[in-house]
């Protein structure tokens, strides 16, 4: 293994900061390094960490700048990018020797679907992704024309901004990242963005993410929600003789790994821009402390919740116009009057309620952690009510339909009704399909896809 004794002052070197502002730093992440109790809370230690998590932005943006130009970067400002590695000391022996190992093996995605954040943010640069939104739910373009409108920037500035890899990267920083490294740290009080042995609950080896890992987890989320990701769009091929249908599109989310030890991860966006067919995105630490199945879950969950919010907009609550969100908050207030629910049940969903702060969203977050991980293996624990809803517009897919919960009698008429409105679908799509391919054409992939969807 290289020597990596002398990390700090090789970064900050690489960074480009000059002698005195690389001395000063270093000094303060060896006093830090040195604490017995880096997560104290008088006020010399709250200060530390406080300077130390302003330095580390800025070598961040400096570093990752430089890098651009580099095409020999070397080993410990990869694990800084990747992980957050600044000192050797700081991240123990046998974690750098990790943090090494595992940079060094880091390639890229084959799906092109998990990235970690610095290759994350080359995609921003190079404007094949755009900034991610900021802590207001504002996106880098509807800044800039907020800024333009205001005169701070003029139309010609706005256009050059949209294309400036130095801005848009700039912007995640100093938005996303900030606030997002922080939300994913178990310690949010006292975090610091160095990457510290103390920070760790678990070792190192059991909780650093791949991108095979997260890959498979989603797809095992995916083979019980099987709809999870997919969009309803129209389809019109005038030439085919098909001039407007409904399909359904499947979108995958970004998924980006932050440089970060933590326990937490978060549906950052539900789509990209103002174009209902853009990705999500996801952000989860690196190092995951928490079981990813669990934290996948959580996050498709908030994922169902805010993409049907984003869709329905302003009813998004209206009874008046049936959605997953409307249907869901409907039952919340209503439950205490509602005759197919039994006083235990009723009981159960005010503890409930107690327990997530009366936050709709996240009880219908924690409903449909016990959807997937125990409903649909056939073990029940859900009331009548919220099963129907949950099944109704997320409903589990074929293999389990057919398999775990085909002869359950809590299930077998929601499974009925689903099929008849199905085989109703099934049918008038047919139709169409069939007029396309009567005139000798090919059906499109969209259409292929579509069917194969109702079919699932």
């Amino acid at each position: 293994m290289p020597d990596f004794s002398n990390s700090c002052m090789n970064i900050l070197t690489y960074a480009g900061l000059g002698d005195a502002d690389k001395a000063k730093i270093c000094q303060k992440i060896n006093t830090f390094a040195a604490m017995s109790d880096q997560g104290a809370s008088d006020d010399a230690t709250r200060r530390l960490r406080k300077e130390l998590t302003s330095y580390y932005y800025d070598i961040y943006k400096f570093a990752f700048f430089k890098s651009l130009q580099d095409t020999n970067i070397p080993d410990e400002l990869m694990m800084f990018f990747y992980f957050g590695y600044i000192d050797e000391k700081l991240a123990g022996k046998e974690n750098t020797q990790m943090l090494y190992e595992a940079s060094t093996n880091i390639g890229f995605d084959p799906e092109m679907r998990v990235f970690t954040f610095y290759q994350w943010l080359r995609l921003v640069y190079s404007c094949k992704k755009d900034p991610s939104v900021n802590d207001f739910s504002t996106d880098y373009i509807t800044t800039l024309r907020k800024q333009r409108k205001e005169g701070s920037i003029t139309e010609q500035q706005e256009k050059e901004a949209l294309q400036d890899g130095k801005a848009r990267v700039t912007f995640e920083i100093d938005n996303m990242f900030k606030s997002a490294n922080r939300m994913m740290s178990a310690r949010i009080t006292t975090f610091v963005p160095f990457f510290s042995e103390q920070t760790l609950t678990k070792p190192l080896d059991k909780s650093l993410v791949s991108f095979e890992a997260v890959n498979k987890t989603l797809n095992v989320v995916k083979a019980i929600d099987y709809s999870l990701f997919f969009r309803q769009t129209v389809f019109t091929a005038p030439e085919l003789g098909l001039d407007k249908a409904f399909i359904q599109v499947e979108v995958l989310p970004d998924i980006i790994l932050m440089p970060v030890v933590g326990t937490r991860a978060a549906m950052w966006q539900e789509i990209t821009g103002a174009k209902r067919t853009t990705p999500g995105r996801f952000i989860l630490p690196i190092a995951q402390e928490e079981e990813l199945s669990k934290v996948f879950i959580n996050i498709c969950a908030e994922f169902r919740w805010e993409l049907c919010k984003r869709i329905q907009g302003a009813r998004w609550n209206d009874l008046s116009e049936r959605s997953l969100t409307s249907d869901y908050v409907d039952y919340i207030d209503t439950y205490k009057k509602n005759h197919d629910l039994s006083q235990e049940a009723k009981e159960r969903i005010k503890a409930a309620m107690l327990k997530h702060r009366n936050s709709y969203k996240e009880m219908f977050v924690a409903d449909y952690a016990t959807y997937i991980q125990f409903e649909s293996s056939g073990a029940l624990r859900h009331n009548k009510v919220v099963r129907f809803i949950l099944f109704n517009y997320c409903p589990f897919s074929k293999v389990i339909r057919e398999g775990a919960i085909a002869t359950n009698p809590q299930y077998t008429q929601l499974i009925e009704r689903y099929n008849h409105k199905i085989a109703h679908d099934l049918h008038l799509f047919d139709i169409a399909c069939g007029r396309v391919e009567k005139a000798g054409n090919a059906l499109p992939d969209e259409l292929v896809t579509h069917r194969n969807f109702l079919t699932s």
